[in-house]
């Protein structure tokens, strides 16, 4: 019980942006997850439209579901660039206990995945991800315009040992990139149920803008040979290819309901 409670704080923690440090969660072991990532796809004829209806009807339902407190807090992205392989819109929604995640079925009953009947009819396709939020920082300066990076990775270790990787090799250049002021925050999410699914990690970057987002390799590159004197991180990243396989990412922009 406290363990679930712990991690619903530090879920709303993230949610709301707050600054905090990357504090190690573990996934509850008496509890389901708490959280769930929905990816949306639509044809490309139809991006106006499901950007449009998505900040019209989905956000304020949201918002609905939150103020009736079913929903924690929730955020809605979408892919900056027509990609016929990755999603078009990103769901990332938190709940207070795994009993909310329960009722999600009778959003579902009338509203699959939170969309209406006209938004159901354009999207091609959608997959929704019980996850676990296991890692997460976020910078105390607000980020007016972020651009979100979230890329998806798929792993062929045991969960403890992909949580080691993460710590010894990915946590630190996270960290690293917070101090050159880029990155205002991040969350690493981990998929409960993986059996046949594509991706097993989720993680979602926040930088503070495109200026910022534009120094990404450059501050990659400045911040891994900062690291290279580190006996742990660098061990780590001689044997990052035989942990993950880094999937298709995706640039996306935060839907708010004025759009």
């Amino acid at each position: 019980m406290l363990r679930a409670h712990l991690l619903m704080l530090l879920t709303f923690a993230f949610f709301l942006g707050l600054s905090g440090s990357a504090a190690p969660l573990q996934n509850p072991a008496g509890s389901g997850p708490v959280a769930l990532v929905i990816q949306y796809k639509c044809q490309p004829s139809q991006r106006v439209e499901f950007r449009r209806r998505l900040s019209r009807e989905t956000l304020p339902h949201f918002e609905q579901l939150k103020s009736e407190g079913m929903l924690l807090e929730y955020h809605l992205l979408f892919s900056r660039y027509v990609d016929t392989n990755t999603w078009d819109a990103l769901a990332l929604l938190a709940f207070s206990s795994y009993e909310q995640v329960a009722r999600w079925r009778h959003v579902e009953a009338n509203m699959p995945a939170g969309l209406s009947e006209p938004l159901i009819a354009i999207v091609a396709s959608i997959e929704t991800y019980p996850v676990d939020l296991v890692r997460q920082a976020f910078s105390s300066k607000s980020a007016p315009t972020p651009v979100y990076f979230v890329i998806p990775y798929a792993y062929s270790v045991p969960t403890a040992a992909y949580l080691k990787y993460a710590d010894d090799y990915v946590l630190p250049q996270f960290s690293g990139w917070m101090k050159e002021d880029v990155l205002s925050g991040y969350q690493l999410y981990l998929q409960r149920y993986t059996a046949g699914r594509p991706w097993d990690s989720l993680i979602v970057l926040k930088y503070k803008d495109d200026e910022s987002f534009g120094r990404r390799e450059q501050v990659v590159a400045k911040v891994r040979a900062q690291l290279q004197s580190d006996a742990v991180w660098r061990a780590a990243s001689e044997n990052k290819q035989n942990l993950r396989i880094e999937k298709e990412a995706v640039i996306a922009d935060e839907l708010y309901a004025r759009d």
